[in-house]
């Protein structure tokens, strides 16, 4: 969101940056001047205008070496050349001139930006290639434009999933604020959109009933899709923690799954016991050349990445609908709970931060829950194993 006010030298001198947010101050007195203050806490005079009609940005100066008033007068003459058909931005030397295509920038942000700043980088690339590079490609960065990326989520949208069109807004709102930065464009077409989707919150817990559909589906489906969603529903854990599952994370001989701090939501490492039933699908895995127990096919250095149609397979073959993989974690939360779980014991498996300890009683308490923990998802693996049980007796008796 952009705030707009008169510019003051007080207001420049005393505007705060936000936390992973670069936002603007625009002047009320020269259209399209504005200050813009980073995350870091750098303030920039910028100009943004529109050339050949394109939109465009430049940037005039850093405050405080460049005072208010001598960035407004840069501004009115830099309007000046606009208004004769003069561009102001100076061209850039041939000898920086790069790869400016789409997939190039995409990997330079992941590169230099994804992986050093976020833990989930590999989702942040995934969704990327998957949404926009399978659109824009080779398309130049600088011709990108609004509609381009509108265009985009509402296809996400339309096809059902309008979480993952937020969650892929958010992934393009940040990757093109970061080509700003870089001076690879000098507007953002994300500029001006908003959420593609209301975002409500899910409170989907799945019966017995669809638990048991859902696992015995689970084996009509291509391998490994059936397999991460038995895991998800044996162990609780996020679909990308399963999903990106190192080898040299298992210790199957003592049932046992640790989840390195830079792989988990809350940068917290977490020790996941594993049932019988869990440590029997992992010995079950094939043995492929990769470090992911379910790498991508035909791409051993990714993890597996085909969930849409998998997804789509699995509630054709077992008839449960409106549904999400992350609903199967509120599940077993639930189904913990049901089975005489204490709540914060559920809290460890999940490994959240907040809920029924306190802060004082988490810096003091440093029990790692681990007997309860694996006594918790046994009892859950063999509940499991009964509705199952059951319900394939059903079936043999229609």
């Amino acid at each position: 969101m952009q705030k707009s006010a008169a510019l003051t030298d007080a207001l420049v001198r005393n505007a705060k940056p936000e936390v992973d947010r670069q936002f603007e101050i625009w002047d009320g007195r020269v259209s399209g001047f504005g200050l813009r203050v980073s995350p870091s806490g750098t303030k920039a005079f910028v100009l943004v205008y529109r050339h050949a009609g394109r939109p465009k940005r430049m940037t005039l100066g850093r405050y405080p070496d460049l005072s208010l008033a001598e960035a407004r007068s840069r501004a009115f003459e830099a309007k000046g050349m606009i208004a004769s058909g003069i561009d102001p931005k100076p061209a850039k030397p041939v000898e920086e001139s790069r790869d400016h295509s789409f997939v190039s920038v995409v990997g330079d942000f992941i590169e230099r930006h994804a992986k050093r700043k976020t833990r989930s980088w590999q989702q942040t690339e995934q969704i990327l290639h998957r949404e926009f590079v399978s659109v824009l490609g080779k398309q130049s960065i600088e011709e990108i434009e609004k509609r381009d990326v509108a265009r985009i989520l509402d296809g996400i949208v339309d096809r059902g999933s309008p979480s993952a069109a937020n969650h892929a807004f958010r992934i393009i709102r940040k990757f093109f604020n970061w080509c700003v930065e870089q001076g690879l464009v000098d507007v953002s077409p994300v500029m001006g959109l908003k959420p593609p989707a209301k975002s409500v919150d899910r409170d989907r817990v799945l019966s017995d009933n669809e638990v048991a559909r859902i696992w015995i589906a689970s084996d009509q489906v291509p391998y490994p899709y059936g397999t991460i969603v038995k895991l998800l529903l044996l162990t609780g854990q996020r679909r990308d923690e399963v999903v990106s599952m190192r080898r040299d994370e298992l210790d199957l001989d003592n049932a046992h799954w640790t989840i390195a701090a830079e792989r988990t939501k809350n940068g917290k490492p977490n020790e996941v016991p594993l049932s019988p039933q869990a440590v029997q699908l992992l010995r079950d895995a094939p043995e492929w050349v990769s470090e992911f127990v379910f790498p991508a096919r035909g791409r051993p250095e990714r993890s597996f990445s085909g969930f849409s149609k998998s997804k789509k397979a699995l509630d054709a073959a077992s008839g449960v609908t409106d549904w999400r993989l992350h609903d199967l974690r509120r599940t077993l939360a639930t189904g913990l709970a049901r089975l005489g779980t204490d709540p914060h014991v559920v809290e460890h498996i999940l490994n959240h931060q907040t809920g029924t300890l306190s802060q004082v009683a988490r810096i003091y308490n440093r029990h790692s829950y681990l007997p309860e923990k694996r006594e918790a998802l046994c009892k859950w693996a063999d509940h499991i194993e009964g509705i199952v049980a059951k319900a394939r007796t059903a079936e043999s008796a229609v």
